[in-house]
């Protein structure tokens, strides 16, 4: 072995440091997980805050706008444009209350809808990419272990603000 050989074999652990600290360790886990989900979105033309108002409305159903502004903790404006960008992609679509003439409902469309299956799809090879070293056992006890951690709850307001 050359001088300089032995020099990036000490320069380089042979095996990786793990943190001592396992909100570090997650840190750096998730923004490996990030990164990988960026790149698992960028063929579909989405981004993150697009992804966030999408399963919103999934999971919610038709949704006041002001209501979903309120819950992205979104502005008036930015909420408008995140909306025009969702319908000229023809993921959402947009009506009036019935009730309330001037209030906008939005509603996730049948597009939108495919939207999503494609995007559950390329997160879970994302997942399984990420979760490859580990068996069906280990994958659902780290699973419930996060669901423990007290923030599984969805806070709309972080991811939809986060890029």
């Amino acid at each position: 072995m050359t001088a300089s050989q032995e020099l990036a074999a000490r320069a380089i652990p042979a095996t990786p440091v793990v943190p001592a600290q396992s909100t570090v360790l997650i840190a750096r886990v998730a923004r490996v997980v990030r990164q990988r989900f960026e790149q698992a979105l960028a063929p579909l033309g989405l981004r993150q805050r697009h992804l966030v108002a999408l399963s919103y409305l999934r999971e919610h159903g038709p949704t006041a706008q002001q209501m979903l502004a309120e819950q992205l903790c979104m502005d008036a404006s930015s909420t408008v444009c995140l909306l025009n960008s969702l319908e000229e992609a023809e993921l959402i679509v947009r009506r009036r209350d019935r009730l309330d003439r001037r209030r906008g409902i939005v509603a996730l469309s049948v597009g939108g809808e495919a939207a999503l299956g494609e995007v559950d799809e390329a997160l879970g090879a994302v997942e399984e990419e990420v979760l490859a070293g580990l068996d069906d056992d280990e994958r659902g006890a780290l699973h419930a272990l996060l669901a423990r951690l007290g923030v599984a709850a969805t806070d709309w307001a972080v991811a939809a603000n986060e890029l």
